[in-house]
């Protein structure tokens, strides 16, 4: 009998533990620091290399550089230099750029996977922004990962949702990007 009430006693411990491991309802984080900037991307395409920010740097067999693939722009790859602004107007001042690359790597609907810095250098801010992620670009907002940044963002991580702000035809597009840190140093 005196075995018996230890066993019990550690089984309802467990027990209790468990229930207590999963809580029913997760926690609402509240953003730390929130920002919002556009970027506007002017892909070239063999006649416009004085107001081009981004190239296609590599495309599938057969395919040329200056024009985006067909069937959802499969395979190519691109790289950008574009202006970053507070507000929607391409001929905004400049805070800044956004460098990274983007790759077309879907065959059956139009999706990227983006790598980019935003280079902050106005006296708004200073550092740079991280971004990696996946951009269905069919949807009307999407997320992708804020994975860390210097001077002002040291260390900061969060969510950036980016929307198609503009765009005309394959060659211009411009991105609303609205960060939300959720965790700043």
């Amino acid at each position: 009998m005196g075995a018996k009430i230890p066993i019990l006693f550690v089984f309802i411990i467990m027990l209790f533990a468990l229930s207590s491991a999963h809580p029913s309802k997760r926690k609402q984080y509240s953003p730390c620091k929130n920002l919002v900037l556009y970027f506007d991307d002017i892909i070239y395409n063999g006649d416009n290399a004085v107001n081009a920010t981004s190239s296609i740097v590599a495309a599938p067999q057969g395919a040329n550089l200056t024009k985006l693939a067909t069937q959802f722009h499969f395979g190519n790859i691109a790289v950008f230099d574009d202006p970053i602004t507070l507000d929607n107007n391409l001929h905004s001042k400049t805070i800044g750029r956004a460098q990274g690359f983007y790759i077309y790597d879907t065959k059956n609907t139009y999706t990227s996977w983006l790598g980019f810095t935003f280079v902050l250098n106005s006296t708004y801010h200073q550092g740079t922004i991280t971004f990696a992620g996946a951009d269905p670009i069919m949807q009307k907002s999407r997320d992708i990962s804020v994975t860390g940044g210097t001077g002002d963002f040291f260390m900061h991580r969060g969510i950036a949702t980016i929307m198609t702000d503009a765009f005309e035809g394959e060659v211009y597009f411009r991105l609303r990007v609205d960060i939300k840190f959720f965790e700043c140093w």
